[in-house]
């Protein structure tokens, strides 16, 4: 349920930016494709670089501050984006539209980590097929939030912010006890071994 809502930002990015230009902004409308190339660009430039801060699933779940706070400042630009201006709305526009980027960057490098680190050894294949259906929960329900959230006006994206910082401390909570949870049992399992190693022969 958690990532569900951390995949939002490819709604905001293909969904909310562009109709939020054409209905809210004074921002030219060529300004919407323009801001998916940058998207790409910097996906492209930038995703393999930003993979190495997550190589361990703690390294993965302290991402998600980072994350949150990409989210969290798109929002707040969107909002901006609408106080008067088409230099203004230009600006806002793009600095929401890289901010989001991050938050996508940074939530695939965090996500995967996670999902794979996280499953039992047995079940992989079970815990990736329910984090695939997150995905396609959002791109079912993010366009209709997404809307809603336009419709509502501008102060309803600080509200989708901190309804994702919400999100993101939930998450990184059960990251970390799912993690506290997986160090016990591997430290159990290193005494047993241990054990079995050092203990005399009763035989």
């Amino acid at each position: 349920m958690t990532e569900a809502a951390l995949f939002l930002d490819d709604a905001v990015l293909q969904v909310g930016i562009p109709l939020w230009i054409v209905h809210a902004t004074d921002a030219p409308h060529g300004l919407a494709p323009l801001l998916m190339v940058l998207n790409c660009v910097l996906v492209v430039c930038c995703q393999v670089p930003l993979s190495r801060f997550g190589s361990t699933p703690e390294r993965a779940r302290a991402l998600l501050v980072p994350l949150a706070a990409c989210f969290v400042v798109g929002c707040a630009a969107l909002t901006a984006s609408t106080l008067g201006g088409t230099g203004l709305a230009v600006a806002a526009l793009t600095v929401a539209a890289i901010a989001l980027t991050f938050a996508e960057i940074l939530h695939a490098v965090a996500s995967w980590e996670l999902s794979i680190a996280l499953a039992p050894g047995d079940a992989q294949g079970a815990y990736l097929g329910v984090h695939g259906l997150s995905s396609s929960a959002q791109r079912s329900g993010g366009p209709l939030l997404v809307t809603a959230v336009i419709a509502a006006g501008p102060l309803a994206w600080p509200v989708l912010g901190a309804g994702v910082i919400v999100t993101v401390a939930a998450q990184s909570r059960l990251v970390r006890r799912r993690l506290d949870r997986q160090g016990d049992g591997a430290g159990a399992g290193e005494s047993v071994a241990e054990n079995a190693v050092v203990a005399p022969r009763t035989t």
